[in-house]
């Protein structure tokens, strides 16, 4: 299948668009077609400026029914929407001081104020990987209270948030402690009235097991890769919670399964950046894994896939969503296979972006 380029994007999104389903995943269902969710990985990286307000609205433009983020905290405790534990010169560059601890690119999220990270132009930098994407000189790190009211201003209620909870259990000193995102995620949720819609995701398990005590009615998403579930020296398993793989056969599904998480995440293959296509991919996803997360009434929901072969592979193995930073593709590739994928397009709304950043 040809790949799609940024030129060709809007033609084909709209030629699709009078096959795209009206509402969200229940209207699809009754329709009777395999419906296939289409997340768009920090907002879709490889369209607009990873994790920033543009990236979200433009995801939602194009039929995103997921937003998949990622969370921090900062020094004085505010949840922000970025992948990275540290302000990296190749996304973010240094705009203006904000009292102590300038320079900010370099530093460790956990350390800065948000008056501090607001300072950060994360909006400027081209990706060498992802040249088509469009840039946003000025956009800054949201808070998630930002993206929050941005979904609420699009006005969608089918949207969802896949929300993860950026945090090593091997690197403790660089975020602030894991009670922190117990504890303080879903009150926010809950205040803009999005609990329901949010799945909180984590590589990092204690989040999820201990989310799930205290909020049991939060939906969970067990994230993993090979290194995630294969133990230290000393035979421990620091991902997973406390867990012990031994305890399970050895089964990651049904260890996830026993934390109350609704959903198995693993990577599509290995290495993550290689696909279908390159000598030496070794597939994570089968279709046997992802029967056997089904045989436990799991979803599979595999991270994160940018080219329409892999795609494909994964739609006949019979996942239920896929996470890309590419979500255009999965949308074209799936509509142009029968399935029923996303949701359709909406219009733009730039004041959207204004009204969410004025909420802080």
């Amino acid at each position: 299948m040809v790949m799609l380029t940024s030129a060709l994007l809007p033609l084909a999104l709209a030629a699709l668009a009078q096959a795209a389903p009206s509402g969200g995943r229940g209207d699809n269902e009754s329709r009777g077609g395999k419906v296939v969710g289409v997340q768009a990985h920090r907002g879709g990286l490889g369209l607009r400026p990873e994790s920033t307000l543009p990236a979200f609205a433009y995801a939602l433009e194009i039929g995103s029914n997921v937003l998949e983020m990622d969370t921090v905290f900062t020094k004085d405790g505010i949840p922000v929407i970025w992948h990275d534990h540290q302000i990296s010169a190749a996304k973010c560059k240094d705009t203006a001081t904000s009292g102590e601890n300038f320079p900010y690119v370099g530093k460790f999220i956990a350390n800065l104020t948000l008056a501090q990270v607001k300072t950060l132009d994360c909006g400027s930098q081209q990706l060498p990987n992802h040249k088509q994407a469009k840039l946003y000189p000025g956009a800054e790190i949201p808070t998630l209270e930002e993206v929050l009211e941005l979904v609420h201003c699009y006005g969608d209620e089918k949207v969802e948030i896949n929300l993860e909870t950026k945090i090593d259990p091997l690197a403790p000193n660089e975020t602030l402690p894991v009670e922190k995102y117990i504890t303080d995620l879903i009150p926010i949720l809950k205040k803009h009235d999005l609990a329901e819609r949010t799945f909180i995701q984590s590589f990092d398990w204690r989040t999820l097991i201990g989310i799930k005590e205290k909020f049991p009615e939060t939906q969970t998403v067990a994230l993993l890769d090979p290194s995630t579930i294969t133990p230290e020296a000393d035979g421990s398993y620091p991902w997973l919670g406390g867990l012990d793989l031994n305890d399970f056969d050895s089964d990651f599904v049904k260890a996830a399964k026993s934390i109350g998480s609704v959903v198995v995440s693993p990577v599509h293959g290995v290495p993550s950046s290689s696909s279908v296509n390159t000598p030496g991919y070794v597939p994570f996803v089968t279709k046997d894994l992802v029967n056997r997360a089904h045989a436990e009434g799991m979803k599979l929901i595999p991270w994160t896939v940018d080219d329409e072969s892999t795609i494909g592979k994964l739609l006949d193995d019979g996942v239920d969503e896929i996470i890309s930073n590419y979500p255009e593709r999965v949308l074209f590739v799936g509509r142009d296979r029968g399935y029923k994928v996303g949701l359709k397009p909406r219009a733009e709304k730039k004041q959207c972006l204004k009204n969410a950043a004025d909420q802080l």
